[in-house]
């Protein structure tokens, strides 16, 4: 029974990843977008390889999002490269400002964490749990909190 359930869960796997190989820019052969993944503006999102995206991540991409190789994504956070302007003189509603966001290489954003519109995200960085980054983030590094500050770089191995 164990066996039946495995090869279903995996067979979800591929199907969803046909589904999002033909709506995305790009996604890296090895990646895997888990079930009730959200992307709008798909055709604007690039994806590396071996790429892991968890269970009710949301990804807005009409300005441009691209998401570099063997990083990983928490369930519940939030990457938007689109937003509102704040200095419009008319409705908020009625404007939209796109920021293109850039995650690097190796990066781990943890879960519930909020990537704003603009950000680039250096190569083997960690974006703690719940951590709002709205300014870019220096490679090798920890950032945590709201807004994201610096915890502690991260030596070389």
């Amino acid at each position: 029974m164990m066996q039946v359930v495995r090869l279903l869960f995996r067979l979800r796997l591929r199907i969803h990843r046909i589904f999002w190989r033909m709506r995305l820019a790009s996604l890296g052969k090895g990646s895997t977008i888990y079930p009730y993944v959200v992307i709008h503006g798909a055709q604007h999102v690039e994806i590396g390889s071996r790429v892991s995206i968890a269970e009710f991540v949301h990804v807005w991409g009409g300005g441009k999002v691209i998401i570099g190789d063997n990083s990983i994504i928490a369930s519940h956070a939030a990457i938007t490269s689109v937003t509102h302007d704040i200095k419009a003189s008319v409705l908020y509603r009625d404007t939209v400002k796109k920021m293109p966001v850039k995650i690097g290489k190796n990066v781990w954003i943890g879960s519930g964490a909020v990537i704003m519109p603009g950000v680039n995200i250096g190569d083997n960085s960690v974006v703690g749990a719940g951590a709002v980054v709205d300014r870019d983030v220096e490679p090798s590094t920890v950032v945590v909190g709201i807004p994201a500050r610096l915890l502690r770089k991260i030596a070389d191995a």
